[in-house]
């Protein structure tokens, strides 16, 4: 006859001293709901520990963007402060083209401003091109040319234009298109001067870009609205912060041979809608004379 088996498990007891050991019985039943229940103890450790890693994660993004929103409020308050500049730009639209001796044309609307253009870029840019001495073509002849800033009312008038010469040096290599079969295309114009001249902004914008690149070196990148930039590469340091605002005739930089550069020179670039564009058309320095001056 098999012995019955027990439904009870003892359990013994004893100390490390000379006390008696004592012993007490469980059922089985309750042992094995014990285990269970530390099993879903062990669980509910480890799924735990996952939700809070996941939460701590989470709330760390949150901080990352409440960061970010607070920035971009700070770039949006920029942006409306230099969209202020334009309206204060349209408002002396008037006065620039009474300066500049230009007739109103009929294609302007009740308040002198075409819509869809550049106010100042259509009475500007034809005024200096009107009195250019020499001429673009002499420029692209002989190299090796002077260029020094001039005075000129629309430097004023003009805030956010970028009519002022970055720096004060020698033109070593003009701007040229790239054409099927012409000469290789170069975006901008080359001046040369000193190693740590100061390199001041053609006009007033906000900084979008002010760090390193490979072919251009320390570059600063000014939006002066309405699809207009400047580009100012090859600096030996930069002066100003991305994101900050710039004045006409601030320093933004210094320049040096920093890039794929073969001395000291200030590659200056003007792009409108993202194409570039021959900067003798907006710089006053290579007109001989303006009106208004």
């Amino acid at each position: 006859m098999k012995k019955r088996r027990s439904d009870k498990i003892s359990i013994l007891i004893v100390p490390e001293d000379n006390a008696e050991p004592y012993s007490f019985r469980l059922k089985k039943s309750l042992v094995k709901g014990l285990y269970a229940v530390g099993l879903l103890l062990l669980v509910h450790i480890f799924v735990g520990a996952f939700f809070y890693w996941k939460y701590a994660e989470l709330f760390w993004r949150h901080e990352v963007l409440l960061a970010s929103n607070t920035q971009l409020r700070e770039d949006n308050k920029r942006v409306i402060a230099l969209a202020d500049q334009f309206y204060a730009l349209e408002r002396d639209y008037q006065k620039v083209r009474h300066l500049l001796g230009v007739e109103q044309g009929d294609e302007l609307g009740d308040s002198g401003v075409a819509f869809g253009a550049n106010p100042v870029f259509d009475v500007i840019v034809p005024a200096v091109q009107a009195d250019r001495a020499p001429s673009a073509s002499v420029f692209k002849e002989s190299r090796g040319y002077l260029l020094t800033p001039k005075e000129s009312r629309l430097h004023n008038y003009a805030e956010n234009m970028p009519t002022l010469l970055p720096v004060r040096g020698v033109l070593t290599q003009d701007f040229q298109k790239s054409g099927w079969f012409g000469p290789r295309r170069h975006t901008g114009i080359d001046i040369v001067a000193k190693k740590g001249t100061v390199v001041h902004a053609a006009g007033s914008g906000t900084i979008i870009f002010a760090n390193w690149t490979y072919d251009l070196g320390n570059l600063v990148i000014v939006n002066h609205g309405n699809g207009l930039f400047s580009y100012y590469g090859h600096n030996q340091r930069i002066l100003k912060p991305e994101k900050g605002i710039v004045k006409k005739g601030e320093p933004i930089a210094l320049l040096g041979t920093s890039g794929k550069s073969s001395g000291p020179h200030l590659h200056f670039e003007i792009r409108k809608d993202g194409e570039p564009v021959d900067p003798k058309l907006y710089i006053v320095a290579f007109s001989a004379t303006v009106k208004g001056n």
